[in-house]
């Protein structure tokens, strides 16, 4: 009875080292260490996926729907973040968005769902754990192998904008591994196999770089905890550099243009073909006309009722203007019986300077063009000088510029001419490098 009111007193004094372990504890010989089972590390396969999943947080994160870019649903991209940088600071459970919003029932969103005590104590022991994957090196399962063509883009992300082409502060460059082996005025930026006495990953680190107070000024992010261990792999692994494949295109051994990508139909020499025969040969006025009633006979089908007069000028000006005509327009429009009144009427609405404000617009939007940063950060962060690019798509379009021509110059216009050397710098030479003079005023995530 005394042994068994011992064991009863003992489950509860030590309620937390469980039954098994206090059972051992009684049966160790006086003197005899104890011996405890090691207890299995948090992972985020084995503990926190699950918990994800159970809670329907990767309803919203997962690899097909990335909301805010991210994805819960593989250790990589969950250690990687999304558009807010990471959500995930090994051993930091305050800097860890992802603890903070299951805590605070941010998400899954609505609050209706909320994580448990146990289940937030198995996501805080983890992230205190390190934040460990099954693998026993985190490092090499996220990144494997780090090279230049890894890191580089990190620097051109948050980094060149001070230390790069036009602007050097420190002396220091971060475009190139042998750039970052010279440094600056405070000694090399990396050294090699040894991340922690680097001075690119201290600064970062330590968060001195990029300067906080000025990453609305420049249009940068900070680092995020991926890519600062992304550069410290790169780093201890000797700061590895994987030779470029040579250039061998149009040689017939180019390994990166197959038989198939010679034969899709954009690179092929554009060739006249015969008008179909129709049934109907009197609605045809033109071959296009041919082509489509032809597939449409074929379905025992045919044109539409024509639009009046009135009906296809609205629809037209809307098309090329996207504005409708104005009633001295009409009124002239309709007055005008030649047989080519409608072909008038498409080269004046081809010449109105608002044909490129319309049709410029979809160039714009594919190129991303905008005035100002909009929400990507905090504050509305203007580009003083992106009107000029807008102007100059406009401009071409407006001047029926060749489409070969509208690509050099936005691809090359820096090289088109020597604007440096030049005596005068001419309105051609500007909008040459229109292209090249906006896209620096983006900020760096964009380019």
């Amino acid at each position: 009875m005394l042994l068994n009111a011992g064991i009863r007193l003992g489950c509860r004094v030590f309620r937390g080292i469980g039954f098994l372990a206090f059972s051992a504890l009684l049966s160790t010989a006086p003197g005899e260490p104890v011996k405890t089972p090691p207890a299995r590390p948090v992972t985020f396969e084995n503990d926190v996926l699950p918990i994800l999943k159970n809670r329907t947080c990767l309803s919203c994160h997962n690899s097909t729907v990335k909301t805010k870019d991210l994805d819960l649903g593989a250790y990589p991209s969950a250690m990687r973040g999304g558009e807010s940088g990471a959500v995930v600071v090994p051993g930091k459970v305050e800097e860890s968005r992802l603890f903070h919003m299951v805590k605070e029932g941010l998400m899954p969103p609505g609050g209706k769902i909320r994580l448990s005590d146990e289940d937030l104590g198995t996501i805080r022991e983890w992230i205190e754990e390190g934040a460990k994957s099954v693998s026993d090196t985190p490092s090499e399962t996220l990144f494997g192998k780090v090279t230049q063509d890894d890191v580089i883009p990190i620097m051109l992300l948050r980094c060149t904008v001070c230390h790069g082409l036009r602007r050097q502060e420190a002396g220091l460059d971060l475009r190139t591994r042998e750039s970052m082996l010279k440094g600056g005025k405070s000694g090399p930026a990396i050294v090699l196999g040894k991340p922690n006495e680097s001075l690119l990953v201290k600064r970062i680190r330590s968060g001195e770089m990029p300067p906080k107070k000025r990453l609305i000024q420049v249009g940068v992010k900070p680092t995020t905890q991926p890519e600062i261990e992304k550069i410290a792999r790169w780093i201890e692994l000797g700061a590895p550099v994987d030779p470029e494949p040579p250039d061998l295109a149009c040689t017939p051994n180019d390994p990166l243009v197959s038989d198939k990508d010679r034969n899709f139909w954009s690179f092929q020499a554009p060739k006249a073909i015969d008008s179909p025969a129709v049934k109907h040969a009197g609605l045809v006025r033109n071959p296009i006309d041919a082509l489509l009633l032809s597939k449409l006979e074929q379905k025992g089908l045919s044109f539409s009722p024509e639009a009046d007069k009135l009906t296809l000028m609205r629809r037209v000006y809307f098309d090329l203007i996207g504005m409708p005509p104005q009633p001295s327009e009409i009124h002239a429009y309709l007055a005008d019986k030649s047989p080519d009144a409608y072909e008038k009427l498409i080269d004046h609405l081809l010449a109105s300077p608002h044909y490129g404000e319309r049709w410029g617009r979809y160039w714009l939007d594919a190129a991303g063009y905008a005035d100002s940063e909009g929400g990507k950060l905090d504050a509305d962060h203007p580009r003083p000088y992106a009107w000029r690019y807008r102007d100059y798509v406009i401009q071409s379009f407006n001047g029926d510029k060749p489409y070969d021509r509208f690509l050099k110059e936005q691809i090359a216009g820096d090289e088109l001419v020597d604007y440096e050397h030049a005596p005068l710098i001419t309105k051609q030479m500007m909008d040459r490098r229109a292209f090249s003079a906006w896209r620096r005023t983006r900020p760096a995530s964009e380019r």
